[in-house]
């Protein structure tokens, strides 16, 4: 009985090997990527395949144009969208896994989908004239282009997803703003250790790419990477982050959102949002977040905290820059033109948002005038930092700081090392250039130098400033102002 048992435990603590590493092409599960067939299905059978294998494979997208897009028809029914969307790649608990496409592979959804508000007698557009809308038997949806819930070491590489949102038929409103209805390129739920690179992720009716990571383990990283990707033209927003703690974005678009088909808000590049999780330790290096219909990069909801923007360039055409009011952004070595609002109210230095190295100017977008009346407008934003910055207007005026006469002089706007520039003559004779109100200015100069400036007599509108370090200059034309 002895030597049973033995052997008995001797093979019970024998490592289990799990099944072979699988490398399938799209086409083995009959795709054609001709562009006329629509291979939706296709698509669902990879997914089902991986799926049931928990993973451990590679599939491969082979070069071609693939159709793609699949509704379900629900006339009349009390539960169910009158057009039902299907996802297209739906992993789920999958770990160690790739999907890979080449240079020349595009993934399109096909002409004609419904989206919006529809009639679920008729399955006409519905225009029920309100301005929120819910009822789940009037929505169509198209559904999720790749989707990864609960998922381990996944790859997305070489691919190019096209919602083909112009060729969309819309419908009524649905939700509180817009269409609020899925329809993303990427959405990633409670998944770790994802990469995304060279990926084009477009015309989507809702984001490009969404991650919605919740709080479920607080001291392990999400580990989301983002490399060298496209997300423009999306009717929502290029990025939604909705919940999760470690997202790193290199060489990313998050450009043109609402542009296209239609627009719902926020309408932003980039939108930090926490709805599902906190939100955490952001980072966007060498990223674009250009001429969005709403902000080009907003925080404004939710618990969210310590992101940084590292050599990027912001750029609000129709809509703000920035508009952070939550603690520790930093932005860094940017440049950020239009007009920028809103700043995290700090109880001390390390939560306040800081600016370094930035350049803030009015440059024009493919000629159209940035929006926004100030380069930099902030009312009562303890600690804002600007340090190392250059401010240079050609027609906006240049600041509106606002804040508390209380306040101590650690806890006011801090200009260290600062430049501003005004260089216009577009203002009326006697008219202000920037308001300065119980402001710190370090060793920072402030001049407007147009050879009109001085004859126009424009000025400077500021009470209770102070003046620390002895290079500070502060100048109409020829003219000195003492404050």
């Amino acid at each position: 009985m002895k030597a049973i048992h033995l052997v008995f435990f001797f093979l019970s603590t024998l490592p289990v090997f799990s099944q072979s590493y699988a490398v399938r092409d799209i086409k083995s599960f009959g795709a054609k990527g001709d562009g006329r067939t629509n291979d939706h299905d296709a698509f669902i059978k990879a997914a089902d395949f991986f799926n049931k294998r928990g993973g451990n494979g590679k599939l491969i997208i082979s070069k071609g144009l693939y159709k793609v897009g699949k509704q379900l028809f629900h006339q009349n029914t009390k539960d169910k969208p009158v057009y039902e969307g299907v996802d297209l790649l739906h992993f789920k608990n999958v770990a160690n896994l790739t999907v890979e496409g080449s240079e020349k592979t595009e993934i399109k959804f096909s002409d004609g989908l419904k989206f919006g508000a529809f009639d679920p007698a008729s399955g006409a557009a519905f225009d029920h004239g309100k301005n929120y809308f819910v009822n789940i038997t009037y929505m169509a949806s198209v559904g999720m282009g790749i989707w990864l819930e609960d998922c381990t070491n996944v790859q997305i590489l070489n691919l190019r997803l096209n919602g083909n949102n112009p060729a969309i038929v819309l419908g009524g409103v649905y939700g509180d703003t817009g269409i609020q209805i899925p329809f993303s390129g990427i959405y990633i739920t409670n998944s770790r250790k994802v990469r995304i690179k060279k990926v084009t992720s477009s015309y989507f009716g809702q984001d490009g790419i969404m991650i919605g990571n919740e709080k479920k383990s607080p001291n392990l990283p999400d580990e989301i990477v983002l490399e060298d990707s496209w997300f423009e033209y999306n009717c929502r927003q290029g990025l939604s982050w909705i919940g999760g703690n470690d997202l790193v974005a290199t060489n990313c678009h998050f450009n043109h959102s609402g542009k296209s088909k239609h627009a719902s808000m926020p309408g932003a590049g980039v939108d930090v949002e926490a709805e599902v999780g906190p939100i955490s330790n952001g980072q966007f290096n060498r990223c674009e977040f250009v001429n969005n219909t709403g902000c080009a990069f907003v925080a404004d909801s939710g618990p969210s905290s310590d992101c940084t923007l590292n050599d990027c360039t912001v750029w609000g055409v129709t809509n703000w820059s920035i508009w952070i009011t939550k603690p520790r952004f930093t932005i860094l070595n940017s440049r950020i033109y239009g007009s920028t609002a809103h700043a995290y109210t700090a109880d001390n230095e390390k939560d306040a948002t800081k600016f370094i190295n930035c350049v803030f100017e009015d440059k024009p977008y493919k000629g159209q005038e940035p929006s926004g009346n100030f380069l930099i407008e902030e009312n009562n934003a303890r600690y804002l930092l600007f340090e190392n910055c250059l401010m240079r207007s050609h027609k906006k005026k240049l600041v509106w700081f606002d804040q508390s006469a209380n306040w101590k002089p650690e806890e006011k706007y801090q200009l260290i090392n600062c430049k501003m520039e005004y260089l216009g003559d577009n203002l009326d004779e006697n008219d202000w250039i920037g308001l300065f109100r119980n402001v710190r200015l370090i060793n920072t100069t402030i001049s407007a130098t147009h050879p009109l400036a001085e004859k126009k007599k424009y000025w400077w509108a500021g009470t209770k400033v102070t003046l620390e370090g002895d290079k500070n200059v502060i100048s109409i034309g020829k003219k000195l102002i003492n404050w």
